[in-house]
């Protein structure tokens, strides 16, 4: 690679860590705190009792997203790989759960980056479309975002974008790092599952032989086994395990009859991709306005049109990928915009070619394309930043405040009731394991927890705080929020 090459991507990836490092060391209370504090939470229990990937345990004690009271406090969704990682940064560094959390998303960004231009330069054997793809994924104001977050979400991506790039030189070690992916976040597997198929046939079709299908079966004995082991030990955890139907192409809502004409039709019922809103949501709302700023949208399309050794194949396994991710995980998808980092890859890698067909192919004068790159670019930048910028911001500082005064005055195994609709974040301000919603079966919490000390830390004069207020002695209160001493 010339040296003027290697400048550019060393300068893209500086520029991204840069752009990355915005309000590193800003609190959990920002855009999706509620699943960040979640993860943190694991994190600062790593920190502060040892690391045990077994037995991952966060501060909340309630039955909110189990269904059943969690005393232990487990947290059984994915194997907690990037939680250890953040815990062992802490560890070497020195800085705080936060920023360490923050550092190892930004680190395995960085990491997929290359690996976006590594996949693209593999199928194109150019250096623009597979630079550009790389410039797209650090420069997304939605990625930026994300890939900064702290989420396990950064880690999948890296381990997935691995997988691929090693499945045509090593078959076994890509499915050792699609494990990983799959123990982070199962949904990779989905989302590459038609890239893979289309890298099989091509290292393959030449030569189909019984060692290749052997090569094959341990691929997928590689990839899935740790999965299936993984999820059958934290069936022992009910408590620990968040209720997930709802993230699925199940709908609630009746749109069609129960039968017609002889057919039963509850099945389409049930559906909830393909509705108008699933495609509002997604393909309008998401990937249009918020990731791509509505004039991101077309290099995303022209990346269909860039036919260089096949590629056009491989953009269209890409978008296969993401159509099959958001047709079985539909609901999650249009809930949450954070599951939509997974496919991030893909619409970078996308536009990338898109932006190159843009500079190469559909005018005659270079000048010309450079003009309309710069300006669907700069546009398409500033429409998506518009919307996200929002992200950054804490729009309930008192959260912050009234945390950090019960780390100061309360004992250190104490329990806190800190209401906040269910989310963790003002739980996890606090620092203690509790509550994140309101507690009405007080005694039988006290009784059930003799050896510690119970408040409740509030950030709202509402009735339930008001009541409590009438009954138990005050520790602390000023205009924003009140702490309060629940046991005896």
């Amino acid at each position: 690679m010339p040296f003027f090459q290697k400048a550019l991507i060393i300068f893209a990836l500086i520029i991204g860590l840069w752009l990355r490092l915005y309000h590193l060391d800003a609190p959990v209370a920002d855009w999706q705190s509620f699943r960040q504090a979640d993860t943190a939470s694991v994190t600062r229990i790593f920190t502060d009792e040892g690391i045990d990937l077994l037995y991952p345990r966060y501060h909340d004690l309630s039955n909110i997203q189990s269904g059943t009271d969690n005393p232990q406090g487990w947290r059984m969704v994915e194997l907690p790989i990037y939680n250890a990682l953040s815990a062992y940064y802490h560890q070497i560094f020195s800085t705080n759960i936060e920023i360490s959390s923050r550092m190892i998303s930004i680190l395995f960004s960085l990491g997929s980056a290359i690996l976006i231009y590594l996949i693209c330069y593999q199928t194109t054997k150019l250096f623009w479309p597979s630079f550009l793809s790389l410039t797209m994924f650090l420069f997304l104001p939605f990625n930026i975002y994300y890939s900064r977050a702290i989420l396990p979400e950064p880690t999948a991506v890296f381990f997935m974008l691995l997988s691929l790039y090693l499945f045509k030189p090593s078959t076994i070690l890509s499915g050792i790092s699609l494990a990983v992916a799959i123990l982070v976040k199962p949904y990779t597997a989905l989302i590459i599952f038609p890239t893979l198929l289309l890298f099989t046939f091509q290292k393959y079709k030449k030569n189909i032989r019984l060692r290749s299908f052997l090569i094959l079966l341990l691929f997928s004995a590689v990839s899935l086994l740790p999965f299936i082991w993984w999820r059958h030990w934290i069936t022992q955890f009910p408590a620990g395990i968040p209720k997930s139907d709802w993230l699925l192409n199940n709908s609630a809502s009746t749109t069609f009859p129960n039968w017609y004409r002889g057919f039963n039709l509850t099945f389409l019922n049930k559906l909830v991709a393909f509705r108008p809103h699933w495609w509002q949501w997604l393909f309008n709302q998401r990937i249009s306005n918020l990731i791509l700023g509505t004039f991101g949208i077309i290099p995303l399309f022209l990346g269909f049109a860039y036919k260089k050794n096949k590629t056009q194949l491989f953009s269209f396994c890409l978008l296969s990928g993401i159509f099959l991710y958001f047709i079985i995980i539909a609901q999650g998808n249009i809930q949450h915009d954070y599951y939509q980092v997974l496919i991030i890859p893909f619409l970078a890698i996308l536009s990338g070619f898109g932006y190159y067909f843009i500079q190469n192919f559909l005018f005659d004068s270079k000048i010309v394309s450079v003009i309309i790159l710069f300006i669907i670019f700069t546009f398409s930048t500033y429409f998506s930043w518009q919307q996200i910028r929002g992200y950054y911001q804490i729009n309930r500082p008192q959260i912050i405040d009234a945390g950090q005064k019960a780390k100061d005055l309360l004992p250190s195994q104490s329990l806190v009731i800190a209401p906040y609709n269910g989310d963790t974040a003002f739980l996890y301000q606090t620092g203690f394991r509790g509550w994140p919603t309101e507690v009405y079966n007080l005694p039988e919490i006290i009784k059930a927890h003799p050896d510690n000390h119970i408040y409740l830390v509030s950030v709202n004069y509402d009735q339930y705080t008001n009541s409590l207020i009438a009954k138990y002695p005050v520790i602390y209160k000023n205009n924003d929020y009140i702490i309060l001493k629940l046991s005896p």
